[in-house]
This record gives C-alpha cells, sequence and structure tokens, in this order.
C-alpha cells in the first residue's frame, strides 16, 4: 500500500524523548520574525511513569520527577506570530541564560532552532528548540572560571 503525506526521516532525539523535527521545510526567519525576550517560564522537567503505583481512570500510570532537566523554557514575542511563543534552550544552563542580562522586550536570537511536532488524540502540537540565546547584536553569557581553575590559582599564590 502507498504510503501519503510527508517524510521528514528520523526522529532527532532530544534528552529523553525522540521528536519529529519539521524545521527543515520551513523558512524559520518568516515564521518566527523578529524575536524580543519575555522572561524565563521554567525548567523543562523530564518524568518518568512511577509503575510502582495504581493506574489512573485512562491508563496511564501516575508521573514523577526523575530529577533531569531537559533544558531551560522561555517566552519570547514573535513579530510574525503576532503572538508569544515558548522555546526551550537545551544548551545553555540557566545561570548562562540569567549572566546574559536580558531585559523584558530586548531583542534575541537562537541558536540551531529545530521546531518539532507530534500529534497526540488528533492535536497537533509543535515544540521549538533552540540550543542557545543570545542578545541581538552579540550579547554573549559571561565566561565564569571553573571551580577547578579557581583552586589551581589559589593553589599558586
Amino acid at each position: 500500500m502507498a504510503k501519503v503525506g510527508l517524510e521528514f526521516g528520523e526522529k532527532l532525539q532530544i534528552a529523553d524523548k525522540k521528536y519529529r523535527i519539521v524545521s527543515e521545510a520551513l523558512d524559520l526567519a518568516a515564521i518566527l520574525g523578529n524575536l524580543k525576550f519575555g522572561k524565563i517560564e521554567r525548567q523543562d522537567i523530564i518524568y518518568e511513569d512511577d509503575t510502582t503505583q495504581a493506574r489512573n481512570a485512562d491508563g496511564t500510570y501516575p508521573q514523577i520527577p526523575t530529577g533531569e532537566i531537559r533544558g531551560i523554557e522561555v517566552s519570547v514575542k514573535s513579530s510574525a506570530q503576532g503572538q508569544t511563543v515558548f522555546v526551550t534552550i537545551i544548551d545553555m544552563p540557566q545561570s548562562d541564560i540569567e549572566a546574559l542580562g536580558l531585559q523584558y522586550r530586548d531583542e534575541v536570537e537562537l541558536s540551531d532552532v529545530a521546531i518539532a511536532y507530534s500529534s497526540i488524540n488528533g492535536n497537533d502540537n509543535y515544540k521549538i528548540f533552540a540550543s542557545k540565546i543570545a542578545k541581538k547584536g552579540g550579547g554573549q553569557p559571561q565566561v565564569t572560571a571553573k571551580p577547578n581553575e579557581n583552586k589551581e590559582k589559589q593553589d599558586h599564590k
């Protein structure tokens, strides 16, 4: 039987899940437009099934946090969408994002943007991932010395 629809290739593994990435078929600059920072929303915490508990009424297991974080979710205002969109930053810890000193409505840039698609119970869901966020025009996080480097400097004194 013939397969109908678009083939987007293999799913991309991001932390604990595999996502169907559709961004290769999209013009990201046209879809997102200019982006203005909103705020750091939350940590995207990874959950797993708690099989020691009884199932919920819908047949699923209760969820418990694993202690791992998939990324940091930030809100940005998209000029093309005309609304706030949420982006999960996966390669920057929250402290590095805070070190950028981003203020509300600062223009920002995202690196390595990936838009994932999933269909849950017939509802289309899109999730936006980016490896990094920076102030438009080059605001990089301040580089802080690693704890081991500080110790070595103190040992030489």
